[in-house]
């Protein structure tokens, strides 16, 4: 008897832990369960108050465009209104970080870019954010392909032309872009790894302060979104020569695109697609990908982008998360080929 009552008290500081640890898992599996509840609860009721669209650009821009004309649309379907809000700044890293913090309730959202998800985690040395890991993909929306434009001036009508001509003449002619790291910066440069050309950059401060020096040929080219140019080449002051796409455009039917053209890999383009905080609810995520969805799949819609040449696309977010993921792969290619980056 008293050997069990000493074999009894050494087991009481191990059954007392044990208790503690059964303890406190189960208050764990309690809190853990009661969280899933009410977050399954809350995913239920979404939305139940207006939604945040970040844009990291200026309003005005087809970045901003866009996220009006799907958000108007996203509204009707949801029974909230979808609200952008314009957080221009340092190439839309501004914007982009601000959504990354956001609490991922599905009430901020960040359109996603070439340039925030494509282009600039090649660019910059060290972002405030997780390209990939800080944001749960949700849908790719659209593309604007991009189209080698050409002044009058230049003894070029077709591609193999132009490509012919700037290999007797290198390094004489000049192309524009919307600014260092841009798309069509980086374009023009993929433009000339594949073809291997030589010409000379002339960075602007954005699209619009470039395509009056490209009109009066002061600039020779230009790669970029058809929108401001195709008044000028109805009125021919400029050639459009070859479109960075699958397929031709609406708009310019007669252009052959780079591939058609034997220049393979210089598909090209403007992309926009919805991300949401990492961490928000997977039905959340669903919802708002029926939503963008079913928004892309309206006539109106598509008759207003398609007028702008914009493609719609849409899917799933599995999509949108390898095609951001690809994006960065082949960018940063091409940066480290033409030894870009921004400090």
């Amino acid at each position: 008897m008293l050997f069990d009552r000493a074999e009894s008290k050494r087991h009481r500081p191990r059954d007392f832990a044990r208790r503690m640890v059964a303890t406190g898992i189960g208050l764990g599996l309690v809190a853990f369960l009661g969280a899933r509840a009410a977050a399954a609860a809350e995913s239920a009721d979404y939305p139940a108050r207006p939604i945040r669209v970040i844009v990291g650009f200026a309003p005005g821009g087809s970045a901003d465009l866009t996220a009006r004309a799907l958000g108007q649309k996203m509204a009707e379907l949801l029974g909230q209104p979808v609200v952008v809000d314009n957080r221009a700044g340092a190439s839309g890293i501004i914007g982009t970080d601000l959504a990354a913090r956001a609490t991922p309730d599905g009430y901020t959202l960040l359109e996603a870019t070439m340039t925030t998800h494509g282009i600039g985690p090649n660019l910059y040395k060290k972002l405030p954010y997780d390209p990939i890991g800080s944001f749960a993909p949700i849908a790719l929306m659209v593309r604007i392909p991009l189209v080698l434009f050409a002044h009058a001036s230049v003894p070029a009508s077709s591609l193999k032309q132009l490509i012919a001509h700037l290999k007797a003449n290198p390094a004489k002619y000049r192309y524009a872009s919307a600014g260092n790291g841009s798309p069509p910066h980086l374009a023009a440069e993929l433009f000339k790894l594949k073809a291997g050309v030589e010409l000379l950059h002339v960075p602007y401060k954005g699209t619009g302060a470039a395509v009056p020096d490209v009109v009066a040929g002061q600039i020779h080219f230009m790669i970029d979104g058809p929108p401001p140019f195709l008044g000028h080449v109805k009125a021919g002051r400029l050639r459009a020569l070859a479109t960075a796409n699958a397929k031709r455009l609406a708009q310019l039917p007669d252009v052959p695109t780079f591939g058609e053209q034997g220049l393979d890999g210089m598909e090209a383009g403007l992309w926009y697609g919805m991300l949401a905080p990492k961490g928000t609810p997977r039905a959340i995520v669903d919802r708002l990908n029926a939503a963008i969805n079913q928004a892309l799949r309206d006539p109106d819609v598509i008759a207003r982008f398609t007028a702008a040449s914009i493609e719609v696309v849409g899917g799933t977010p599995e999509e949108l998360g390898r095609y951001v993921a690809a994006e960065i792969k082949r960018w940063g290619e091409v940066a480290r080929a033409a030894k870009i980056q921004i400090e």
